[in-house]
């Protein structure tokens, strides 16, 4: 009886089409309200049928008028047209490096570099480290600080170099500087004594007073407010998703860089020395020491200091090991727009099984010689959408070999460049977007700690039941 009477309930409902006619209610809510409104009416109501008919003429009117003006079609249309919502395509995003390694290709001197780890050091130790050792002693959260004060450094100097300074300081800072006499000026005729000087010019600025200038505290709320404005521009991808990690860097940049740069371009022996080196003509000191060597920026103190393996974090290894974690991987890859690093690693690794054979036939080099045009034409022509940026060398040593004659190709047994290039993109899977992995929602550590819990369980229960 129980089968025959879903049988029929499924017969009832595709012959009302209740999917037609929830998308109706979907799409028409108001119009299906009122409709329905004036059946109950009607049902319950039939003795004053005769004044629910106005309100059935009514209705009927309105949806002629509305079937007859429809943009479809001039001729009235009494079927409701049900239209599917159109799906959004969107582009798969191009990968741009700079935006993950602002560092590339920004070399410094070796004394600049060790001086600038040295503060950002100091930094650490004054405002992480008191806490954070209380703790825990595991370095792992306190790398990936550097790493970000790294990112956030590069940029600035990246946005340094951009800069007019000529037009800055005449456009701006000399316009900023005559306001500011002009206000001392005024002030001064004011006051007699030297001691009132500074109030009566904040009074003279008036509503024109800067907010940061009204107290200590206004000032920190300020940079901020400021800082949380710069983090879309200052610090890694996503860095901001994590908000505990957005409000330590927050008070790190504001109370320790920020606040503290303030105050020294403000202080009044900063600006006359500043001032009097840029009117100064004497030429600077010869050197009496040769320059130090050009190194990549902050390289050496944004490198991994915590030797234990934390269990929450994963290695390109172990993900490439379980097909579950490698599709996983994939797919967070191809949100960012660099499935294409991966895939050049796993092309590379096919290659160097093949052309590491002993003895290669003329058709195995044939067929080599393309596959190494290939990965020349996608992965390092400029007008490529999956181009990686190589070091120009190595471009040129795989650009010689795709150029020249098919049995050339033997020579990438022993020429570095292949490799070189391979190690390039396994450091940018490893170092950047395997943590970035990690913090995403495409990981479920859950499930990988699963297994093992079940299994300490089950050995747990055989014991017990042994004893």
């Amino acid at each position: 009886n129980m089968s025959r009477f879903k049988v029929y309930l499924d017969t009832l409902k595709q012959g009302l089409r209740v999917g037609v006619l929830r998308e109706l209610g979907h799409q028409y809510p108001v119009l299906c309200f009122l409709l329905l409104f004036l059946i109950l009416s009607t049902v319950l109501l039939n003795r004053f049928f005769h004044i629910l008919m106005v309100f059935w003429s009514f209705l009927a009117g309105v949806v002629t008028f509305y079937c007859s003006i429809g943009p479809e079609s001039l001729l009235p249309n009494v079927f409701f047209t049900i239209k599917p919502k159109p799906k959004e395509t969107r582009a798969e995003p191009t990968l741009l490096l700079e935006n993950y390694q602002p560092w590339l290709d920004l070399k410094v001197y070796s004394k600049v570099d060790a001086s600038i780890s040295e503060v950002l050091e100091l930094v650490l130790e004054n405002f992480v480290y008191p806490w954070y050792r209380d703790i825990t002693d595991d370095e792992a959260f306190v790398d990936e600080l550097r790493v970000t004060l790294r990112f956030f450094a590069s940029v600035l100097v990246r946005r340094a170099q951009k800069v007019d300074v000529p037009t800055v300081i005449s456009g701006k800072l000399l316009k900023v500087a005559m306001k500011h006499i002009e206000i001392i000026a005024k002030a001064q005729q004011k006051v007699r004594n030297f001691d009132n000087l500074q109030q009566a010019a904040l009074e003279e600025y008036g509503p024109d007073l800067h907010v940061a200038l009204r107290s200590r505290r206004d000032e920190l709320l300020y940079l901020r407010k400021l800082t949380e404005m710069l983090f879309p521009y200052i610090l890694p991808p996503k860095a901001t998703e994590c908000r505990s990690l957005a409000l330590l860097i927050r008070e790190i940049l504001t109370g320790s860089v920020f606040l503290p740069c303030m105050d020294f371009l403000a202080d009044p022996d900063t600006v006359n020395h500043l001032v009097l080196i840029f009117i100064d003509d004497t030429p600077p000191e010869p050197a009496t020491e040769p320059p130090s060597g050009l190194v990549p920026f902050l390289q050496k103190y944004a490198e991994s200091r915590n030797m234990k393996q934390s269990v929450l974090k994963l290695e390109l290894k172990e993900i490439r090991k379980q097909q579950d974690l490698l599709f996983r991987f994939m797919n967070f890859l191809k949100q960012e727009g660099a499935v294409h690093v991966l895939q050049f690693c796993l092309t590379v690794e096919e290659f160097n099984d093949k052309i590491l054979r002993p003895e290669l036939s003329d058709s195995e080099m044939r067929s080599l010689h393309e596959e190494v045009k290939q990965i020349y034409k996608t992965y390092c022509l400029d007008e490529s959408i999956d181009k990686i940026r190589f070091d120009p060398s190595i471009v040129g040593e795989i650009q010689n070999i795709a150029q020249g004659t098919y049995s050339d190709v033997v020579k990438l047994q022993t020429m570095p460049c292949l490799f070189e290039a391979y190690e390039h993109v396994l450091s940018i899977l490893e170092n950047i977007f395997t943590p970035m992995f990690c913090h995403s929602d495409e990981t479920d550590l859950a499930k990988s700690c699963e297994a093992p819990s079940v299994t300490l369980s089950a050995k747990n229960n055989r014991k017990k039941k042994q004893n």
